[in-house]
């Protein structure tokens, strides 16, 4: 074999490693996103359950029975409503607030204007009345979400309750309503397993290693929105700036410090580090 033909057939395996490396992670990126659309799914599935089992618990006779159905569901359901009704209750006081600042912007224009400086005055009144209005919708919105969020999470742990008593124990819900919507989702989630194990296959089959035992777990998924919601949210529903070191100026009180090393400092009274070109304005005259 040639020199030539040496240098083609290197080149040739190379590029075919490559193109089996970048095909490995793209299916290693489409069971991420598999995997994330399994948690969406059993995110959909706690929502449609809450609003389903939440206004049934409400019974006396719910807390006080003792069927499997109710063992599994108490425990995630009894969480989860005590953090909604919290934030229920905040939310009824933001719609309150909401309600008394749309009366006082309503209040504010008896009459209406009819000089430019009285229309100029009413603009910017009506452009700071409509802020705090903003202000509270927005934090309405955030608590709508964490009310979501909260729905989303009972969905998680108690999918894997219900799986893992049919799968160990062959139990299913007794109830009709709630059965349906736990078959819906199992049927989901299981054909979606399918395509994440025929693209580990792949993997395998390319020469790559198996991603069973490295998933993406629903759990730590939640966590990381939970904890990505409460880094922009606070108690007054505010913005608050990452944690992390700010940019700050390398120079105190040394006028424009902008400069580079060596260069000519805007502020005759401060600090450079670079050399004084110029010390006495005598110094230019020959």
């Amino acid at each position: 074999m040639s020199l030539w033909d040496s240098i083609q057939v290197g080149a040739k395996k190379a590029g075919d490693a490559a193109a089996t490396k970048a095909k490995i992670g793209k299916l290693k990126a489409d069971i991420v996103l598999l995997q994330r659309e399994i948690t969406n799914r059993q995110r959909a599935f706690g929502v449609a359950l809450y609003d389903h089992v939440s206004p049934l618990s409400q019974s006396q006779d719910f807390y006080a029975a003792s069927d499997e159905l109710t063992n599994l569901l108490r425990p995630p359901l009894i969480v989860a409503q005590k953090e909604i009704q919290a934030l229920a209750a905040k939310k009824v006081k933001l719609k309150e607030a909401l309600a008394a600042a749309e009366a006082n912007r309503a209040a504010a224009f008896p009459t209406k204007a009819e000089t430019v400086g009285q229309k100029f005055m009413n603009f910017g009144k009506a452009s700071y009345l409509h802020g705090g209005e903003t202000k509270i919708k927005g934090e309405l919105a955030l608590v709508d979400r964490s009310i979501k969020g909260h729905k989303q999470k009972f969905g998680i742990a108690l999918f894997a309750l219900l799986a893992d008593a049919e799968d160990n124990k062959g139990y299913l819900p007794t109830d009709r309503q709630v059965r349906n919507i736990y078959d819906t989702c199992r049927s989901d989630v299981t054909r979606i397993e399918a395509k994440i194990n025929q693209k580990d296959e792949e993997i395998v089959a390319l020469g790559g290693k198996s991603t069973k035992g490295q998933g993406f777990s629903a759990a730590q998924d939640n966590n990381n929105n939970n904890n990505s919601s409460t880094t922009t949210e606070t108690n007054s529903g505010t913005f608050q700036p990452p944690n992390g070191p700010m940019m700050t100026s390398s120079s105190t009180n040394a006028g424009f410090s902008d400069t580079p090393s060596g260069g000519c400092s805007d502020n005759p009274n401060g600090s450079s580090s670079g050399q004084q070109l110029f010390t006495d304005p005598n110094d230019l005259l020959l």
